[in-house]
């Protein structure tokens, strides 16, 4: 599949990279909350053959924002607050499985 609206999703993760690698937290929510738009808009006009990759995509969102969290609660913890309304629920969801990314990451060395 490919839309413009899934693009713009992936440009939506690549300046949250950006964002959180140079430590511009303050911008992080607003770019988390557009992202999460797009992919609403997206899921609404997604066709059914269009769902594995679209959860696939869905998913990938999840451990990112799972990541962002783990990142910035070590770089930016006066943020926590303001991105814990962002974050919390896909948080939860994605924990485990950033853990245990980041175990085979370090596990690889």
């Amino acid at each position: 599949m490919t839309s413009p609206i899934a693009d713009s999703v992936m440009a939506a993760t690549h300046k949250l990279v950006q964002q959180a690698m140079q430590g511009d937290w303050h911008d992080v929510p607003r770019t988390l909350e557009q992202r999460r738009a797009l992919l609403n808009q997206l899921n609404a006009t997604a066709s059914p053959q269009d769902r594995q990759w679209l959860d696939a995509l869905r998913q990938a969102v999840v451990e990112s924002d799972a990541a962002v969290a783990k990142i910035a609660a070590v770089d930016a913890p006066q943020m926590t607050g303001t991105l814990d309304a962002s974050l919390a629920q896909p948080v939860a969801n994605a924990a485990a499985s950033v853990d245990a990314t980041l175990d085979m990451i370090r596990g690889g060395r």
